[in-house]
C-alpha cells in the first residue's frame, strides 16, 4: 500500500513538471485590399453594355454633340490611379469615359499619335490600387491620305453578363482598302481576352460589325 501511494505520488509530480502544450498560433488576418477611390470612380459613368460600339477620332478637341467618348478630365491628383501606360504625356491629357456596370471594365480616351483620339480598356487592380491597361480598344490615324484604323465592340453574345470583344482594322489608302482583320475574343478571369471558341466567334458576323465612317 505503502509503495502504491509512492508511486502515485512521482506521477502527479511528474505530471505538473511538463510544459503545457504551446498555444496555437493565431493566424493573422489578410489585409483589406484598397477598393477603388469613390471620388475617381464617380468620373467614369457607368454603363449596361449590349452592344458598344468603340472608335477613335480624328479631332485634338472632340464636342460630345459628334463624339460619345470625349469623357471628363483626369486630373493631377487622380494619375496616382493610373498606371505607367495610361498615364497623359506630351502628345495629350487622359479622359475618363465610361465603367461596365457588371464586369468592372474602364474605358478611357488617351494619347494617341497626335492628340488623345485613342480608345483604351483598363481594369482595377487592387493590389496595385491602379487601373491597369488591358489592352486598346480603337483608334484612327491618317496621314497623307493613308488611315489606320481599328473599331472595338464590347458586346454580351450569349448573354451571360461575360464580355465579348469584337475587333476590325483596316487601312484606307486613299480609298483603297487593305489589311483588313477581324477577331472575336471572349473575357476570361481576372479580366483578359482571348481568342473566343468558334461557336461563340459566330454569334458575331462580320456584316455586323461596320467600321465608323
Amino acid at each position: 500500500m505503502k509503495q502504491l501511494v509512492v508511486l502515485l505520488l512521482i506521477l502527479g509530480l511528474f505530471g505538473c513538471n511538463q510544459d503545457p502544450a504551446p498555444a496555437e498560433a493565431s493566424n493573422p488576418a489578410p489585409a483589406a485590399q484598397p477598393t477603388i477611390n469613390e471620388g475617381f470612380q464617380n468620373l467614369f459613368e457607368e454603363v449596361n453594355i449590349v452592344k458598344m460600339h468603340l472608335f477613335g477620332t480624328k479631332e485634338a478637341e472632340p464636342k460630345i454633340d459628334d463624339y460619345p467618348y470625349v469623357g471628363k478630365p483626369i486630373g493631377e491628383s487622380e494619375l496616382k490611379f493610373l498606371s505607367p501606360d495610361l498615364q497623359p504625356n506630351e502628345i495629350g491629357s487622359v479622359y475618363a469615359c465610361y465603367r461596365t456596370e457588371y464586369n468592372g471594365f474602364y474605358i478611357l480616351r488617351v494619347p494617341g499619335k497626335y492628340s488623345s483620339s485613342d480608345l483604351a480598356l483598363a481594369k482595377w487592380d487592387a493590389n496595385a490600387n491602379q487601373l491597369i491597361k488591358v489592352m486598346d480598344l480603337a483608334m484612327l490615324q491618317c496621314d497623307e491620305g493613308m488611315c489606320h484604323q481599328q473599331d472595338a465592340w464590347l458586346t454580351d453574345l450569349d448573354d451571360d453578363r461575360s464580355l465579348e470583344l469584337v475587333i476590325r482594322k483596316q487601312v484606307n489608302d486613299n480609298g483603297k482598302i487593305s489589311n483588313e482583320e477581324f477577331s472575336v475574343l471572349a473575357q476570361q478571369p481576372p479580366g483578359s481576352f482571348t481568342k473566343a471558341p468558334d461557336n461563340l466567334a459566330s454569334l458575331a458576323p462580320q456584316t455586323s460589325y461596320v467600321l465608323q465612317k
